[in-house]
């Protein structure tokens, strides 16, 4: 089988993790035996570097749609993609679309974004599989466009093991050169709009105020377009003694930091969290998740088996939430450890591996 893969996110040396879920899934699907010809835009650190990216992308989704030859043309996010599949596919009548929808395809989180709804609606309208990373998504999916078309679940490239697994903590705390005599609450994510950042520095300033923090450090990675707001946060709550924050880091560290961590915090509030691999590749090292109770979460998350689930957008709940774990005996810890691992160990490559051969039928 022969595929177009067409994504406008796309891992580079550069950014070694931007898209890596787009070549994960392309792995995967080469391991059948699927060949590729790949159409993809990489991460540009520049405006006119963007511009110029995503013309050359939209010209070449075009191109190569009428002159070459494809069993089937694989499109990674709807929207940025929609427009030159759509002429593509009024020019070329036989193309076989299958179109994998992720996050803000379905739900916006700017305004301007929302003018593309219509492509990805008609976009949806002529793929001939629908592909969307977890059951929540799907039904989501299916309620806003009416699709009656295939729709098929597959989670996002799904977890590598050789990648994200369990070591000793104290190990992982050196390599990340952070002392391990503490004890580390953890976010991963952008600090941006709705990923929950700010609930998670109000709830640790709420475990100050109580005494909760003590012993512990806050372990944040990420960056984004709010960091100026994170850090007149950070130092009005008074936290900055209480933080440990790295920038975006590779996947291999990103396990350091998992393992470095007591309990993972997942506070989004992103009506569009179409799955959130984040909280499975923290339980693949067999930390737990505290998380909000909404979105793609629900698919694989059990309150009081493999964390606890909180009310979105509640520093309080989530602050109590820390403090009850925290407070557990460690063989309840333990419990929750090892319910994680096996939640994680449902979505690694090799599990779900079958389950995109059988979308791909091959």
């Amino acid at each position: 089988m022969k595929v177009h893969l067409i994504a406008n996110m796309y891992p580079s040396k550069q950014h070694p993790n931007y898209g890596v879920f787009v070549e994960n899934t392309e792995k995967i699907l080469a391991q059948s035996g699927a060949t590729f010809d790949r159409t993809v835009v990489t991460k540009q650190s520049s405006s006119i570097g963007k511009l110029t990216a995503y013309a050359s992308h939209f010209f070449k989704v075009i191109g190569k749609s009428l002159f070459k030859k494809y069993d089937v043309t694989y499109v990674h996010y709807a929207t940025h993609n929609s427009i030159p599949v759509l002429i593509a596919k009024k020019l070329n009548k036989n193309m076989v679309i299958y179109t994998n929808v992720h996050g803000s395809d379905v739900v916006p989180e700017f305004k301007k974004r929302e003018k593309y709804q219509p492509y990805v609606k008609r976009l949806l309208e002529v793929s001939d599989t629908v592909i969307t990373p977890s059951a929540y998504y799907k039904q989501l999916v299916q309620q806003k466009y009416g699709l009656r078309n295939r729709i098929e679940i597959f989670p996002s490239g799904g977890i590598n093991k050789e990648t994200f697994y369990e070591k000793d903590t104290r190990i992982a705390c050196e390599e990340l050169e952070i002392d391990p005599d503490h004890r580390y609450i953890g976010f991963v994510g952008r600090i941006d709009r709705g990923k929950g950042w700010d609930v998670f520095l109000e709830a640790a300033k709420l475990l100050k105020e109580q005494g909760g923090l003590e012993g512990c450090k806050l372990l944040f990675i990420g960056d984004g377009l709010q960091k100026d707001s994170f850090d007149e946060m950070v130092d009005s709550y008074g936290l900055r003694d209480d933080l440990v924050h790295f920038p975006l880091l590779s996947q291999q560290k990103l396990n350091s930091v998992y393992n470095s961590m007591s309990v993972f915090c997942f506070p989004t509030m992103r009506e569009g969290e179409s799955l959130g691999l984040v909280g499975l590749e923290a339980m693949a090292c067999g930390t737990p998740v505290i998380g909000s109770r909404m979105a793609g979460l629900l698919d694989y998350m059990e309150h009081g088996r493999n964390g606890f689930l909180f009310e979105p957008g509640s520093a309080e709940t989530l602050a109590a939430s820390i403090k009850t774990y925290m407070d557990l005996p460690e063989e309840a810890k333990q419990s929750l450890r090892e319910t994680a691992k096996q939640t994680a160990a449902a979505y690694e490559v090799d599990a779900i591996k079958p389950r995109l051969s059988k979308i791909f039928s091959i």
